[in-house]
């Protein structure tokens, strides 16, 4: 049996295997709002370790000395801690702030808290006195956010990532498809894995955020996480069943894989 062979076949069984595990989806209860990129989004943005210029991997040389990556690797934990804030964080901005130090152990409460369950009610919240919103108190001091919202490097470990080598159906992106716009409709986000492989052109995770259709084109938006200063454009065409991301500086453009992801503890 050849290499190529056994790689197939391997990528079709881990495929099967997920899909007996996975339970089948379900949609979420509604939430009492919907994620608002404006408020419900970190001040900082993940930065990536390799130096990108529309799209392409640049020399180092090409970098300002200036640009500093101090915080990269994490785009799944940033969009994951984003909605664990939105489900389980509470903001109080007439109150008095708290010291440091207690920010930090509020910021790990919320953010241990698994992201799939359900949203608490207000009165069972986490809360953070002395500001308005997430975006409002990460921006007074985005390092101890950073330091507290989860390490970068146990995702590589994640069991949800096993499905990158097994083939991706159109029938499949047309459900995923389906589950958003719903999930939409009830406010709640849905964070999508983005990537194309074996290529990896593009390895990334956003979280759904809004969307509209216009006959067989759907248009979301999403917050990227590797950006800080508006949300970014996720389409959908439903004649192709297919995803595309817009260009940024570290992607060109162009069709996506997309996979919902923290639905439980396999995903």
């Amino acid at each position: 049996m050849s290499y190529r062979t056994q790689v197939v076949i391997g990528a079709l069984l881990i495929s099967l295997l997920v899909r007996t595990a996975l339970p089948a989806y379900e949609p979420p209860v509604p939430a009492p709002r919907p994620f608002q990129y404006d408020t419900d989004t970190f001040s900082f943005a993940n930065e990536t370790v390799w130096n990108y210029v529309n799209g392409s991997v640049q020399s180092e040389s090409s970098r300002p000395s200036a640009q500093k990556r101090d915080y990269t690797r994490r785009c799944f934990v940033v969009t994951r801690a984003a909605v664990q804030f939105w489900k389980f964080a509470r903001f109080d901005p007439k109150a008095a702030p708290l010291p440091r130090d207690q920010w930090a152990a509020r910021i790990r409460e919320v953010t241990e808290r698994s992201v799939w369950l359900p949203a608490l009610p207000g009165e069972e919240r986490t809360v953070f006195p002395g500001y308005a919103n997430l975006r409002e108190i990460s921006a007074v001091d985005p390092a101890l956010f950073q330091a507290n919202i989860g390490f970068g490097w146990p995702v590589y470990f994640r069991a949800g990532n096993m499905p990158i080598v097994a083939p991706v159906y159109r029938e499949t992106e047309a459900h995923l498809n389906d589950e958003i716009f719903r999930d939409l409709q009830l406010n709640d986000p849905t964070i999508v894995w983005l990537y194309n492989f074996p290529s990896l052109n593009i390895n990334h995770v956003v979280v759904v955020i809004a969307g509209k259709r216009e006959g067989e084109e759907f248009y979301y938006r999403v917050y990227d996480p590797n950006y800080s200063t508006g949300p970014k454009r996720l389409n959908y065409d439903a004649a192709t069943r297919t995803f595309s991301y817009q260009p940024t500086f570290y992607f060109k453009g162009g069709t996506v894989n997309a996979r919902a992801i923290y639905r439980g503890v396999l995903q």
